[in-house]
């Protein structure tokens, strides 16, 4: 997948930024706070996918009102496609995609690939379990596109079975509703948690290497999945068969009595965790920052690296703010790793970077493109 243009008018501080990117590194440059993240953020909208920063979607718009739009042209190994935005107001935006109007954001993200790291992506790390959780299944989704609809549909079962928890109504009847609900939480969260399983086996053979490189081999990653349901590391098949299921349902039924009392399911795929331990330490609690950052790093490459394993084609990657951080041995290793993907990357020093991620530039000021240096 490679973008061949991209055109942005207020998004934030951006005002008609128009870049047409080569096919491999492209650095967007500027001071601090000069529309270098906003560029990327801008990007990745056209994904579908919410703001890698949290940003809330009214807090796109421009202060002064400048009518937002965004067009992306990128080939994706077929064909051309163009995708935009316009939002002239936070009650009125349209998607479209080579002209036609696009009505779920699905269609976006399963048109558009880009993975991203930002610094926040520490969180992979320190943040909560469901940091983790959205980690794995926005990766699974990329490369299996059935996994978003069974996150979606396992999400809506789920507030269903919690509405029924909560329900004043009699006790056959939510006996009864319980049990129509378990039945369909199984058989999602089961296939979820074998696509899970699967996918955190595949991401452990490419990260561990790759973080031991970044690290100088200076420590031991090791990455396991915690399935609240069928434990640590569980042995499970590409797809849920009815023991899975079954298992998964008796569970829910043995916490039903508690989960009455609390009002919300305490069993499932829900309470997963990616398990990430440095020479068998919890990496969350023992990891120095830079041990941290260097990790998070490996785990949005190694994402990338299988999106290219499995399409034979690799998704668009935004480095914000990362190579910089790096000292030249350790670029080199990233740079080996993403050699043959197209890249954006932020920076406010381009002479810091190694001479083989030079490419193309983007000068940023108060938002506005500037002449090339």
């Amino acid at each position: 997948m490679r973008l061949t243009s991209i055109s942005v008018n207020g998004f934030k501080n951006l005002k008609q930024v128009q870049f047409r990117p080569c096919p491999h590194y492209n650095l967007i440059i500027g001071e601090n706070a000069q529309g270098k993240t906003n560029f990327l953020e801008a990007v990745w909208m056209m994904t579908g996918c919410r703001s890698f920063r949290g940003t809330r979607e009214r807090d796109y718009l421009s202060t002064d009102g400048t009518p937002l739009h965004v067009e992306i042209t990128f080939h994706d190994g077929r064909r051309e496609q163009v995708l935009t935005c316009d939002m002239p107001s936070l009650k009125e935006r349209k998607f479209t995609c080579n002209g036609i109007p696009i009505q779920k954001m699905g269609e976006l993200f399963h048109a558009f690939h880009c993975i991203a790291f930002t610094p926040e992506d520490i969180a992979l790390v320190n943040g909560t379990p469901d940091v983790r959780r959205n980690f794995l299944d926005l990766s699974l989704s990329q490369l299996q596109p059935h996994c978003l609809e069974l996150v979606r549909r396992y999400q809506l079962i789920l507030s269903h079975r919690n509405a029924v928890l909560r329900q004043p109504i009699a006790a056959a009847q939510r006996e009864a509703a319980l049990d129509i609900w378990d039945v369909q939480l199984a058989a999602a969260g089961a296939e979820l948690a074998a696509q899970r399983a699967n996918y955190v086996q595949m991401l452990a053979e490419t990260c561990v290497p790759l973080y031991q490189e970044i690290a100088a081999q200076k420590e031991a990653l090791q990455i396991r999945y915690h399935a609240n349901v069928y434990g640590e590391s569980p042995d499970l098949p590409e797809h849920a068969d009815h023991t899975m299921q079954e298992q998964y349902q008796k569970r829910l039924l043995t916490a039903r009595e508690n989960d009455l009392q609390l009002g919300f399911t305490s069993v499932g795929v829900h309470r997963d965790e990616l398990v990430l331990k440095l020479n068998e330490q919890p990496a969350r609690t023992f990891g120095s920052q830079g041990q941290k950052k260097s990790l998070s790093l490996a785990l949005r490459l190694s994402q990338a690296a299988l999106y290219g394993k499995r399409y034979q084609a690799s998704p668009i990657l935004l480095l914000d703010d990362v190579m910089g951080e790096l000292d030249a041995g350790r670029q080199q290793v990233v740079y080996t790793v993403i050699q043959d993907m197209q890249v954006f990357l932020t920076t406010c020093h381009a002479e810091s970077l190694i001479d083989a991620v030079q490419g193309e530039r983007l000068y940023l000021h108060n938002g506005q493109q500037v002449p090339k240096e």
